[in-house]
């Protein structure tokens, strides 16, 4: 282990002198904690101080029902003729699993099911028995809408 080397003063007229350097140097003053400042307003312009009444503001109503959030949709076909693919950009599992319910209902529909990780988007894999893809998608979110509509009414029944 290394030793500090420390230095010492040959005289002790040095040692005093730095003894009152140091004791000069000390803070004597401390600011009072328990006083209370007032705060000081400072106008963001000029034009501040001669604002003298307030202006009043009317609250818009919120719309009852928010407006839809478009989805960013990609729709490709597969391996098979009747096979799809639909990926959603954005979507959880919940949106996912109900909007599957509601193509398993639809007529033309033979499978359908979906996968969500937190890589790629969530995909929604349709195999169809009959008819356009496009029409029996429509009729699912179609049933889809009234379904979120009516759970809405309820709730509003409650509050």
């Amino acid at each position: 282990m290394a030793k500090k080397k420390t230095v010492k003063p040959e005289d002790e007229d040095e040692l005093d002198d730095l003894e009152d350097e140091l004791i000069d140097d000390d803070i004597s003053e401390y600011p009072e904690l328990s006083e209370k400042k007032e705060k000081e307003i400072i106008p963001l312009s000029e034009d501040d101080d001669d604002i003298e009444e307030e202006e009043e503001f009317e609250i818009e109503e919120e719309a009852r029902f928010p407006d839809y959030k478009h989805l960013k949709l990609n729709l490709t076909k597969t391996v098979g003729e009747n096979d799809y693919e639909l990926v959603i950009e954005g979507q959880s599992h919940d949106f996912c699993n109900i909007l599957v319910k509601h193509l398993l209902k639809t007529e033309g529909v033979n499978a359908a099911a979906y996968k969500v990780t937190g890589i790629v988007p969530a995909q929604i894999f349709i195999r169809l028995d009959k008819g356009k893809i496009k029409d029996i998608l429509f009729e699912a979110i179609e049933s889809l809408r009234e379904e979120v509509i009516e759970v809405q009414k309820l709730f509003q029944k409650l509050t």
